[in-house]
């Protein structure tokens, strides 16, 4: 671990040096303010990020569009820029990607997108970036949200309709590589309205996108599903429209808006194929094979429909009533051998979010309480791509799961004085599942047992404590105690049959316990934070030795986190995020750690860089990077007792005001490094041993109108 970090900090030294130098001719940028970056994560209020007494990363949408001249998915963009965050997977999956070493809830405006009941590990990439206001990222659990939340909370905000006259944009552009421009050929489409007609206000966005095939340094053709079958994203189509209309009444103190989001990913590849001809242990990678043999095309769809109901004063109090409804089917690749999967989920759920000042009865003017209900209903199914018998004439292998659950919550903020700020909160969740039968499929002993379901029942607490308290105008210390709980892919869990009974199962369901102390620092022309955190859970969820079983075992885990943003010149500003995590497992519940968890679940030291300058009023720069480190972890367990080779990928980005309109151009591995992605690596098989992407060329022109 020393040695990997001190290779990062020589590597990214180096880089900003280099970088820094070609700034400083450059006239001047102002310090980035956080307090003008809102947070609705982590107690469903709007939230100055400088007020918040946890660990917490804003991505605005400056940002992501930046970004976008490199990557359109969501979880790219978290990589590239939030610490605590495991690197990309350079796919459609966001499986082997962890927050603190732990799964994470996902929301899209508050709408749950994550499958906890069988966890299809899509969440992130359910919706184009290009549709993104900002992205939410909470560390460790709190009373507002739960029903899943870990390691933490990612709420993904959508672009919001703007007031004024309408106003309308399209853009287009293309990307490619360059080692094989015609075949890697990528085209892209955005168009959108927005406005505001009386008390009416709107918002229309649609984003379609189709993907050329990925090619490495070496102009080598990468397999369509990097992974084997958890899911690519080249030689693919995709559309991700949103709509959202909105009406303010009372003097605008009451507000309705509906909002619907449709989108859908679909791979249709030549060559999507599963070669097994990788050899990790001799560097040689998969190759690519022609032909698809998938009865249905891999993608994901998803549907959200979101009803909010918003009132500023009720009795002193401002509520918030929201109903929604979300339709996600994941369609993986088909593994030779194996039939091939879909799972299906559908929720229908609500929430009432009620803000209660209290300062009058506390005797201060800065208190609140931020107390409400949460109902959902979860229905969630692994099936055949043919029909809903994987095993026609024996059955259905994966149950049915059923879920009913509800949540009471109450979170308390206190400004005790001008500097010490005190959040606390409690959540108790009551969930029933309903299981149906199904039957076991040993496929290795050519046994298939009858395997009768029935009905789960948890009910949890969960509480958390934290604060915060300013030293003075440029250090502010925070820390405090979490929990999360999850039902943690029961799914999994009974067809694997990790478990003997349902009881069992209710017994060993996930809670953690989250601990974090840590500060922030800020400057007139600087910025910066660092925490240090402790994860454990008596009921961790990761591989039993020797397979890809769940195994259900007490685990801690345990790192440090680091960001810093500097002005280098008038219009120059550098920085980045450090990532240094380690984990552990008692594999045979003796109450002795014997083991590191896999690379699955810790991901390497990771560090990012980034120098950006503004060289004249028409024309901005980038220049970024991301160091994945080495990591040789003590695990028997899928993904673990692999030496992960580390590697530096550097990217520029531009942007010019030309014409009418914006363009933005990206090259992404700017050096046309040869790098085999971290997921890749930890897999250590002879159908996944594939690179990551060459030099990328991306061009994109906006206007507006």
């Amino acid at each position: 671990m020393a040695r990997a970090a001190y290779g990062a900090y020589a590597s990214m030294t180096s880089f900003l040096f280099a970088t820094t130098a070609l700034a400083q001719t450059v006239p001047g940028s102002d310090a980035l303010d956080l307090g003008v970056l809102v947070l609705s994560a982590d107690n469903r209020l709007e939230t100055p990020v400088d007020e918040a007494t946890r660990s917490v990363t804003v991505i605005p949408q400056e940002e992501i569009e930046r970004q976008g001249g490199v990557t359109n998915t969501v979880a790219d963009v978290l990589a590239n820029t939030t610490p605590g965050f495991s690197q990309s997977t350079e796919g459609l999956t966001d499986f082997g990607q962890t927050l603190r070493g732990r799964t994470f809830l996902v929301l899209i405006d508050g709408v749950p997108q994550s499958t906890p009941l069988r966890d299809g590990r899509r969440s992130l990439n359910s919706i184009d970036s290009a549709s993104v206001e900002r992205i939410e990222v909470v560390r460790g659990g709190n009373a507002s949200f739960g029903f899943g939340a870990t390691g933490g909370t990612i709420n993904i905000v959508t672009k919001r309709p703007e007031d004024g006259e309408a106003r309308s944009f399209v853009s287009g552009g293309f990307k490619f590589s360059t080692t094989e421009p015609e075949d890697s050929a990528s085209y892209e489409v955005q168009l959108g309205t927005t406005g505001r007609t009386g008390n009416i206000d709107y918002l229309f966005d649609g984003t379609f996108l189709n993907t050329g095939a990925n090619f490495d340094a070496d102009g080598r053709r990468i397999p369509a599903d990097t992974t084997g079958a958890q899911g690519g994203i080249a030689e693919a189509e995709s559309f991700s429209l949103l709509g959202k209309v909105g009406l303010n009444f009372d003097n605008d103190r009451q507000r309705i808006e509906l909002s619907a989001l449709r989108y859908r990913f679909q791979q249709d590849p030549e060559f999507g194929g599963i070669s097994f001809d990788g050899d990790p242990a001799n560097d040689i990678r998969t190759p690519a094979v022609e032909g698809n043999f998938n009865p249905v095309n891999p993608g994901t769809e998803n549907t959200n429909v979101n009803l909010t109901y918003t009132h500023e004063d009720i009795m002193g109090s401002s509520l918030t009533a929201q109903l929604y409804y979300t339709d996600l089917e994941i369609t993986y690749g088909k593994f030779p051998g194996f039939p091939q999967t879909q799972i299906l989920s559908e929720k229908l759920g609500g929430r009432l979010t009620v803000n209660t000042p209290l300062g009058g009865f506390l005797g201060t003017s800065d208190a609140s309480l931020t107390w409400g209900i949460d109902a959902l209903k979860d229905e969630t199914r692994q099936i055949g791509t043919d029909n809903d018998e994987l095993f026609p004439g024996l059955g259905q292998p994966d149950p049915v799961l059923d879920q009913r659950a509800a949540a009471i919550f109450a979170q308390l903020e206190l400004q005790v004085t001008d500097r010490f700020k005190v959040s606390t909160g409690l959540r108790h969740e009551r969930i029933r599942i309903d299981v149906s039968d199904f039957i076991f499929v040993d496929a290795a002993a050519g046994t298939f047992t009858p395997t009768r379901g029935g009905r789960l029942s948890f009910n949890e607490t969960l509480a958390n404590l934290t604060a915060s308290y300013d030293v003075n105008d440029t250090v502010q210390i925070y820390g405090g105690f979490s929990q999360g709980f999850t039902v943690a892919d029961i799914g999994r869990s009974l067809t694997d049959q990790t478990f003997a009974t349902l009881t069992d199962v209710e017994a060993e369901a996930q809670r953690t316990n989250n601990y974090e102390i840590g500060a922030r620092f800020s400057g007139a022309t600087w910025d910066g934070s660092i925490a240090a955190f402790l994860s454990t859970s008596d009921n961790g969820t990761t591989f039993q030795p020797g397979t890809i079983d769940i195994l259900k075992s007490p685990e801690r885990i345990w790192g440090l986190e680091a960001t810093a943003n500097f002005d280098i010149a008038a219009n120059a500003r550098a920085g980045g995020t450090l990532t240094l995590m380690r984990g552990e497992v008692d594999v045979d519940d003796d109450g002795d750690f014997d083991e590191d968890l896999p690379t699955t679940r810790i991901p390497p030291t990771k560090l990012t860089a980034y120098v950006e300058f503004e060289p004249t009023d028409w024309w901005s720069a980038r220049v970024q990077a991301v160091y994945s480190g080495t990591q040789d972890n003590n695990s028997t367990a899928f993904g673990g007792g692999v030496d992960i080779e580390s590697y530096t990928v550097v990217d520029a980005l531009s942007t010019f005001d030309l014409g009418p309109g914006k363009l933005d151009v990206g090259i992404e591995n700017l050096f046309n490094v040869d790098y085999t992605p971290v997921i890749n690596q930890a897999y250590n098989s002879s159908f996944a041993y594939a690179r990551g992407p060459g030099r990328t060329i991306s061009a994109n022109y906006r206007i507006e109108f």
